[in-house]
């Protein structure tokens, strides 16, 4: 199964980097630049551009090393991607970093979890707290849980200890 969500990444359309901006195009290459001075066999594909963001894949024999446990190298790089790029080029050009479609795959994994969560919350008519997510992550559950009205959720605490909060509405 990883090897076919590997196949279908590789065979994802790409963006031609000469077609960007200046500007994109020099957010490009500082991921591109990353990418040589961590160690790793991998490389940036820009697989799509959604102003400001550039979404970008890194590709290669080392992809699946690049996100981490738990994301947390590929959310660290991201970040700091976004650092380097906002002091040098300005904060209106941002990347989204991949790896492995890895990003894809947590999304589904959190609304998942956040759906069975939902359930439990609505049988036992009591709360329920999740581990810390960074704030995307906790975007995904509050999303997912947005349609339904039985459903209330909030987040609670102070990053990076901030948790959903599951409840009954």
């Amino acid at each position: 199964m990883a090897e076919e969500q590997n196949i279908i990444e590789s065979e994802a359309p790409s963006v031609d980097p000469d077609t960007l901006d200046a500007r994109e195009r020099e957010a490009f290459d500082i991921v591109a630049e990353m990418c040589s001075l961590m160690g790793l066999e991998i490389s940036p594909v820009v697989r799509g551009l959604h102003v400001p963001y550039i979404e970008i894949d890194l590709v290669g024999e080392d992809a699946t090393a690049a996100f981490g446990r738990h994301g947390k190298r590929l959310d660290n790089l991201q970040y700091l991607a976004n650092l380097v790029i906002g002091r040098k080029i300005g904060g209106d050009v941002r990347v989204v970093l991949d790896a492995a479609n890895y990003r894809a795959n947590r999304t589904a994994t959190l609304e998942a979890l956040a759906r069975e969560f939902a359930a439990q919350v609505k049988d036992r008519q009591e709360e329920c707290e999740l581990d810390p997510l960074p704030a995307h992550e906790r975007r995904i559950i509050h999303n997912v849980l947005s349609e339904d009205p039985a459903i209330r959720t909030y987040s609670e605490g102070d990053d990076p200890d901030r948790r959903v909060i599951i409840a009954p509405a």
